[in-house]
């Protein structure tokens, strides 16, 4: 059902709310208007932290979707901390905390101190998550290139296509366990927060939508001269020969 604009959001009754009452816990912004990113049609979506014996009456009463152009998820903090936790299924969403800041807080800084800790990659992992997701990367490669080589140039996009993720999540990785963004704040978050290592090779990497073999070796060999001397050459090496043909 198409909202009125005009409506008055229910974000504002729940931050009047969330100010007034000691069971909430903290509160704040999410999407786009969480990262300072809105226009005048995105919604309102909110999160209450609310205390675990009020938890279930506050879910019934205050959770739901597009309710006044508002979305509100109600959570403990032990929900908050499971949501999203690294190896689980929904880990997809940890950059929905990326540049995200508490509007009200009783934790004393601890949810802050949650959130920012889900907007990266855990520091024990940052070097086996890049080294998974070159060789994902490179796997791709050689199979657009072996498609090129067949005549099929339309599987070779697909197959290239299927490598961007993972070779923009190693690069967001590299710049200390960044996380890749949705493609939605991905030029915006280059612009206004860009990386250190490799900007523009990720720039670059939306050029494999429409690849062809030279921009496939190409890229190959920037990714190979950018992670090899971070530490990352074995994954290069783990390719062997097929490595020199995929350089051209």
């Amino acid at each position: 059902m198409r909202q009125d604009p005009d409506e008055r959001p229910r974000y504002f009754d729940l931050l009047d709310l969330a100010e007034r009452d000691p069971d909430v816990l903290a509160f704040w912004l999410t999407g786009s208007r969480g990262k300072g990113r809105e226009t005048a049609a995105s919604d309102y979506d909110c999160v209450l932290i609310v205390r675990d014996e009020v938890f279930d009456a506050w879910s019934t009463r205050h959770a739901g979707r597009a309710r006044a152009r508002t979305d509100c998820s109600v959570m403990t903090l032990e929900g908050l901390r499971a949501h999203a936790a690294w190896g689980r299924p929904d880990a997809w969403d940890r950059y929905s905390y990326a540049h995200v800041r508490v509007l009200v807080d009783r934790t004393d800084g601890l949810c802050q101190e949650v959130i920012d800790e889900k907007a990266r990659v855990p520091a024990r992992e940052i070097p086996g998550f890049i080294d998974q997701r070159l060789d994902h990367y490179l796997n791709q490669t050689y199979r657009a290139l072996k498609c090129l080589c067949d005549g099929l140039p339309s599987a070779a996009r697909l197959e290239a296509a299927d490598g961007i993720a993972p070779l923009l999540d190693a690069l967001f990785a590299l710049n200390g366990g960044r996380l890749r963004p949705f493609y939605k704040y991905l030029a915006w978050e280059m612009a206004v927060h860009p990386l250190s290592s490799g900007q523009a090779l990720a720039l670059a990497v939306p050029s494999l939508l429409g690849p062809d073999a030279e921009i496939l070796r190409n890229l190959v060999c920037d990714t190979e001269a950018l992670f090899r001397p971070a530490g990352h050459g074995e994954v290069f090496d783990g390719w062997g020969g097929d490595l020199a043909w995929m350089r051209g």
